[in-house]
C-alpha cells in the first residue's frame, strides 16, 4: 500500500474534524461548546474503487480545546488507520470576523496480520473569517512521516449556508504531490444532524465522498 491513504487521514487531522465540518476537508477555527460534542462518519475513494470508511468523534472538554479521533478501514487491502488529535483556539469564533486556531494530530497505519505500517505526525494552523457573503477557511501546516522529512500542508476553502443546504468549494495540498480540488455541500436536515457529499479532482483523477454528521 503506497503512502497516499495516510497522508489523506493525516489532512483530516491536519487540515479538519472539529472542523467547518464534513464534507470540507480544510479546517477550520472553531470548536464545540464546553460538554459537546460530535461524530462523524463517511465512506471515500477514487471512482470505481471500494474506499476507505471513517468515523471521527470529537469533544470539548474545556473551553476552547477539542479532542478528536479516527478510526479508518481501507475496503480494498484491509489496512486500519487509526489518530487522535487536538484542536485549541487562540481567539473565539466570530459572527462577523476573523479567529485562529492550532491543531497536532498522529495518524498510525496498520497493515493486516497487526503490523505497523507507519505512523503521520501533523501539524496546524487554522484562520477563519466569517461575513454576510460566506465563510472563508485556511490551513498551513506541516506533515512527517516515520523516516522522511517534515513537507508542508496547505488547504483554502469557501462556503456559504442557503438555509438547511452549505455549498463549498476548496483546495488543499502536500508538499511534492498534486493538489486537490474539490466541491460539496451538507444539508442539515435535522437540528445537529447533517447529510453530505463531495467531488473532487486530483491528477486526472475523480474522488467522492458521502457521509453523515451528528452532535452529541
Amino acid at each position: 500500500m503506497s503512502a497516499v491513504p495516510a497522508v489523506l487521514a493525516a489532512l483530516c487531522l491536519a487540515l479538519p474534524p472539529a472542523h467547518a465540518g464534513r464534507p470540507l476537508t480544510v479546517d477550520d477555527a472553531g470548536v464545540d461548546e464546553v460538554g459537546q460534542g460530535h461524530i462523524e462518519a463517511w465512506w471515500e475513494g477514487q471512482r470505481g474503487q471500494r474506499g476507505t470508511v471513517y468515523a471521527a468523534p470529537a469533544f470539548t472538554p474545556i473551553e476552547g480545546l477539542e479532542l478528536g479521533a479516527l478510526l479508518a478501514r481501507d475496503l480494498g487491502e484491509r489496512h486500519t488507520l487509526q489518530g487522535v488529535q487536538a484542536k485549541w483556539l487562540w481567539s473565539p469564533a466570530q459572527t462577523d470576523g476573523c479567529n485562529a486556531a492550532s491543531s497536532a494530530g498522529i495518524t498510525h497505519r496498520r497493515q493486516p496480520g497487526g503490523h505497523s505500517g507507519g505512523s503521520v505526525v501533523a501539524l496546524n494552523l487554522i484562520g477563519t473569517c466569517a461575513a454576510p457573503w460566506g465563510v472563508a477557511n485556511a490551513n498551513l501546516g506541516t506533515l512527517r512521516e516515520r523516516g522522511q522529512s517534515w513537507r508542508g500542508t496547505w488547504g483554502v476553502s469557501l462556503e456559504r449556508s442557503w438555509g438547511a443546504i452549505t455549498p463549498h468549494v476548496e483546495a488543499f495540498g502536500v508538499q511534492h504531490s498534486a493538489p486537490v480540488f474539490q466541491a460539496g455541500a451538507r444539508w442539515e436536515w435535522a437540528p445537529g444532524r447533517q447529510l453530505d457529499a463531495t467531488v473532487g479532482r486530483q491528477q486526472g483523477r475523480t474522488l467522492l465522498s458521502v457521509g453523515f454528521a451528528a452532535g452529541f
